[in-house]
């Protein structure tokens, strides 16, 4: 049995796909995503909004307002952004079934893309340096990074250089994959991400927001669910940022394994074969203050950001902040459903003021987020205990339920050294509580190595614990995806009566059928007649 100082370790188990070693993964990482029963993704792009442009390029910037509570104006904004920003990477996490008799027993394979966009695009300062504190790699970026062209339609661009070529079809492709899955896709907080997803690999972005959800419905028959939404509605009075929502439901469902409850149980598959093996992931440092003393910042534990960033001298330590609070509420065990919600036994009536604000403009930031949690995927095995790592976890290859029967308080500890009391004159707010171990510190925390792959996983895992929760209630969450500005009114993917398909999708849909059919078909086929990724049937004389 590994003790606790060997649980999370280990290397992390996702794949680091680059323009090196995209070929020989390609169509390993395609068979993997035909086999998913769900697929997480999650993206990091050069800007949320436009700030200080040069006069030189004479936007209007009454045209580039992403908050605008007018969704027509909102979605021109966001459109305005992904058509000269470019993405910086995608992660895909991809949940497919291990043993069908067993709810909530799931593979998972975690792909991490870094891309290049090779047209000209605009950086937002502020997003990048929020990328680079967090340790995404740019050099690695600019070195690696998958090679492509934003907005094919239908075919993408060609250069001289093949082998750019050869990256953005096949980026593209594993893109189209997840349209053709047919499977429920799910984001968090996530409407920048398709956008971005469908400019960069599906085509351009529709002119209208109409077309736009008319598209995304039909690209995703299988629904597409916001864990975000889903966090609000199964419980108002919690936080919903990434981070948070992972700790809290791998605790729920923790607790349910140790309860000999039906829990999650979940196998990261090891990496694929031709890969070159990573170092351990660092560990954060533990903190130094005297036991009975430990605060955590309340902002952060609300938003899942604050004011103060790095300098914030109160913990952002997820594991902490939800010790402290199980501590207060008195949760002794799981959370109970009830009527579609999630409910706290013994919750005092101080907890329902803890209900989010989360229209803060930082907010598409914080859910991009490596400052939200020092995690890594191995670190996700040492509180996750109805978690499997395959092949070189721990002292005998794998960590199981039955290693890591751990206790709630299973956060970082530190010896006992001198109290930093440390006040500001600002509004930030703190909460102490005794008798807890100490947690890391911010600095450690939000300098931990940062990929999308992380995000795609923790919102894989939110959406899996929130099935085996809410079971068939799930549903009411299908296609509501949420609206920065305008929480409470998630966006509705459906198809109106009063909207039609894109000439975007209409011809991307049909090169996709015509590559299918050549490939059904081969080239002695006279007749052919196959399904397009929407459902429809069509044949074709050659």
């Amino acid at each position: 049995m590994p003790d606790n100082d060997n649980i999370g370790s280990t290397s992390a188990v996702y794949n680091d796909v680059t323009r090196d070693n995209i070929a020989p993964f390609f169509k390993d990482i395609r068979d993997i995503i035909s086999r998913a029963k769900f697929v997480a993704i999650d993206t990091e792009f050069t800007g949320l909004v436009l700030s200080n442009a040069s006069r030189l390029f004479r936007f209007n910037t009454a045209e580039w307002v992403t908050r605008a509570t007018d969704m027509k104006e909102k979605y021109k904004a966001m459109a305005n952004i992904a058509k000269t920003h470019a993405l910086l990477s995608m992660g895909v996490s991809v949940y497919s079934r291990r043993h069908v008799s067993v709810p909530g027993s799931f593979n998972v394979n975690n792909f991490n893309f870094t891309l290049q966009a090779q047209n000209s695009h605009l950086i937002n300062p502020s997003s990048v340096s929020f990328l680079a504190r967090n340790g995404f790699d740019l050099t690695k970026q600019a070195a690696k990074g998958i090679r492509f062209f934003s907005g094919p339609n239908p075919d993408p661009v060609v250069v001289k250089t093949e082998e750019i070529n050869e990256e953005g079809r096949m980026i593209r492709e594993i893109f189209l994959d997840l349209v053709r899955l047919r499977k429920p896709l799910v984001i968090h907080n996530g409407l920048f991400d398709l956008v971005y997803l469908y400019q960069s690999f599906f085509g351009p972005l529709p002119d209208t927001y109409e077309s736009f959800v008319y598209d995304l419905h039909e690209m995703f028959p299988g629904g597409i669910y916001d864990t975000k939404v889903i966090v609000e509605g199964a419980d108002p009075t919690t936080a919903s940022f990434l981070a948070y929502a992972y700790h809290k439901s791998e605790r729920i469902q923790r607790r349910r394994a140790l309860a000999d409850e039906s829990a999650l149980d979940i196998r990261l598959r090891n990496r694929l074969k031709d890969e070159t093996p990573k170092p351990s992931e660092p560990q954060p440092a533990a903190a130094s203050s005297k036991a009975g003393t430990q605060q955590y910042c309340s902002d952060f534990a609300v938003r899942g950001h604050c004011k103060l960033d790095q300098k914030c001298p109160l913990s952002h330590d997820i594991n902490f902040i939800l010790d402290c609070q199980e501590r207060e509420e008195g949760v002794a065990g799981d959370s109970a459903i009830g009527a579609g919600n999630v409910t706290i036994a013994n919750k005092p009536a101080s907890v329902t003021k803890r209900k989010r604000d989360n229209d803060d403009p930082s907010e598409g930031n914080s859910k991009r987020r490596a400052s939200e949690s020092a995690l890594d995927i191995t670190g996700v095995s040492s509180v996750l205990s109805s978690t499997v790592l395959e092949n070189g976890a721990g002292n005998d290859g794998v960590l199981s339920s039955e290693k890591q029967a751990v206790s709630d308080a299973d956060t970082d500890t530190s010896n006992d050294t001198d109290d930093t009391d440390s006040t500001d004159d600002t509004d930030h707010t703190s909460t102490s509580s005794e008798g807890i171990d100490a947690p890391a510190l911010n600095s450690s925390i939000e300098t931990m190595y940062h990929t999308a792959a992380y995000d795609a996983f923790m919102t894989g895992y939110v959406f899996a614990s929130c099935q085996m929760l809410l079971h068939e209630k799930l549903g009411q969450y299908k296609n509501k995806v949420y609206l920065m500005g305008r929480s409470g009114t998630p966006l509705l993917i459906k198809a109106s009566m009063y909207a039609t398909n894109s000439i975007t999708y209409r011809q991307t849909m049909d090169r996709i059928v015509k590559a299918e059919k050549k490939i059904l078909n081969g080239p002695e086929t006279s007749t052919s007649e196959t399904k397009s990724p929407s459902g429809t049937t069509t044949s074709d004389q050659n």
